[in-house]
């Protein structure tokens, strides 16, 4: 499994083989969310995995007031920079590269969240998995509530 941002490969195994040493591993970290679903989390980029319908529960839970905020979310504002610098740095907006999914290998498709928010969510075509970039999460949670 390799983190569809950062490229590191994460894996659920603790040990490192011996022909593998040179190569770049970080364990995944399984975070239990309060919603009662677990999420995996690149421990390089600070990115989450979500399953097919844990952002669900996560909604769900969020707007009925059963979680509670752990970390200050990005603002929109700060959304809206970021982005803008994510497109600046790219050479040819034609020539984005779709991430690859971390459970499966698929396709995942970039979308923005909802009207103004500023949230990109990329999702995989094939497992209906979702990939959010540090920070995502809890400002999702922030609109939920």
């Amino acid at each position: 499994m390799e983190c569809p941002r950062c490229k590191i490969e994460l894996t659920n195994d603790p040990y490192r083989g011996t022909e593998e040493r040179h190569r770049r591993r970080v364990r995944l970290q399984v975070v239990a969310h309060e919603a009662g679903v677990e999420i995996d989390r690149c421990s390089g980029c600070g990115g989450v995995f979500l399953d097919h319908g844990e952002l669900a529960k996560i909604q769900n839970a969020a707007s009925q007031g059963d979680t509670k905020q752990t970390v200050a979310p990005t603002t929109t504002i700060q959304r809206v920079y970021a982005r803008g610098r994510e497109r600046g740095a790219e050479t040819d907006p034609e020539a984005a590269v779709a991430l690859v999914c971390p459970a499966c290998g698929g396709e995942m498709a970039g979308r923005n969240w909802g009207f103004g928010s500023e949230v990109m969510v990329d999702t995989c075509i094939e497992c209906r998995g979702v990939w959010l970039d540090f920070g995502e999460l809890e400002a999702l949670e922030g609109l939920f509530r």
